[in-house]
């Protein structure tokens, strides 16, 4: 059997996969930033007066996954990687100035992770990496005529350079709250050479394959394999809602690529005496764009996943009108937990079933946010079978079923998870 070594920051899909391929005896390693495997050290740390408590709130719970032996977890650039975590910690309330320090910090935390990967990749037969920090593994797999593999969460970097350039100038009093590239020549050349040198590509939509495609990448070389929910975790309320506000809920970060201009200005057209906006998640750079609009919602700053699901469970109703994605977990998440979604097609729209699950909108359609709005706030019975619907429909996208499919896709085996 083939052996794969998998690099990534930390992100999810690659912690489960990761799971996937240690059970199937597969897996050299899994090359990340800092998880806290609860060494001496670590358990000191939590102890502290005052730096305790932030440590456990923050890197504290960066766990290595769930049922991976904490030996195969190659850490690197924990030192940046803990500098970044204070900055954002205590920049909070000033993004700007926050992601103005974290994000040279988080260059180095993604070159360290990157360079431990070209170190370790000599003995695995397939690399896997994560954009950012595929580049050295993949160079000495070609080298020694190993299979890569790169996993790509997002749309094309060059499609979205165009698509946010194009809204910068359609809505200039939001421009600010868009994604920043920095060096655009090079960021895209850094990531044209990652795609340039896979095998495969693993994408989580359609919508992000077709970006892609449609920037000259081979369709033979894309693999859409969506993500999944944990459905133990996020599952119903056991009765339903008696509270009397209509609760629409948002969950993600604060800015234009989740498309929270649009979920505003819907919300303030669709407002009534008995409904409430709840925003989860941290703000992004340019947040003063929502200035104006801050007495329409509660806002919570970014949870842990055991509170994120009460808060779905005490919603009727999940708004995600992004621009860009790659497939939004918290879609799937707010489906298992029994809520009617309102989403876009860009990302979502390979698991949610419009007039079924919930509605697909159209990108930036505000009106068409409303008028779901309305439906779903005035017709209970509709929600409530729409929300028993999105629950059914979670339950067929599984981390177990992604991990199993992602898996087979790596080892060139056959079969489909569940």
């Amino acid at each position: 059997m083939s052996r794969a070594l998998l690099v990534s920051l930390s992100a999810p899909e690659m912690d489960r996969l990761a799971v996937e391929l240690a059970a199937r005896g597969a897996l050299t390693g899994l090359v990340r930033r800092y998880a806290n495997k609860h060494r001496g050290w670590e358990r000191t740390l939590a102890r502290l007066p005052l730096f305790g408590g932030a440590y456990a709130s923050t890197l504290g719970r960066r766990l290595p996954p769930r049922g991976l032996d904490g030996r195969l977890v190659i850490e690197a650039g924990i030192a940046t990687d803990f500098m970044a975590a204070v900055v954002n910690r205590a920049g909070r309330g000033i993004p700007d100035v926050a992601m103005h320090f974290s994000r040279p910090l988080l260059a180095s935390t993604e070159t360290s992770v990157a360079r431990a990967g070209g170190n370790h990749m000599p003995r695995a037969d397939v690399v896997v990496a994560s954009y950012h920090v595929a580049w050295p593994a993949f160079k000495r797999a070609r080298e020694l005529g190993r299979r890569t593999v790169l996993n790509y969460p997002i749309a094309h970097h060059r499609w979205q350079y165009r698509f946010f350039e194009s809204r910068a100038r359609q809505y200039p009093e939001f421009a600010a709250a868009l994604p920043r590239f920095g060096d655009i020549a090079s960021h895209g050349a850094a990531l044209d050479r990652e795609i340039e040198l896979a095998d495969m590509i693993l994408v989580g939509s359609s919508f992000v394959r077709d970006t892609f495609i449609s920037e000259g990448v081979a369709p033979e070389k894309m693999r859409v394999i969506p993500y999944g929910a944990d459905t133990k975790r996020f599952s119903p309320p056991t009765a339903p809602r008696t509270a009397a506000a209509f609760r629409a809920l948002f969950v993600g970060q604060i800015g234009e690529r989740k498309g929270v201009s649009h979920l505003l200005q819907a919300y303030r057209a669709f407002r009534k005496p008995d409904t409430e906006l709840h925003l989860v998640g941290d703000y992004v750079h340019g947040s003063e764009a929502y200035r104006s609009y801050g007495d329409l919602y509660r806002h919570t700053p970014n949870v842990p996943q055991p509170q994120l699901a009460e808060i779905f469970r005490g919603a009727d109703v999940f708004v995600f009108p992004t621009l860009v994605e790659g497939m939004p977990m918290v879609v799937l998440e707010a489906m298992a937990s029994g809520l009617p979604v309102i989403v876009t097609p860009n990302g979502p729209g390979d698991v949610v079933r419009d007039g079924i699950d919930g509605f697909i909108v159209p990108v930036g359609d505000t009106d068409a946010i409303v008028e779901r709005l309305e439906r779903l706030h005035a017709d209970r019975s509709l929600r409530e079978q729409m929300g028993r619907n999105a629950r059914q429909q979670a339950e067929q996208w599984t981390w177990a079923r992604y991990a199993f499919d992602a898996a087979n896709a790596v080892l060139q085996t056959s079969g489909r998870g569940n």
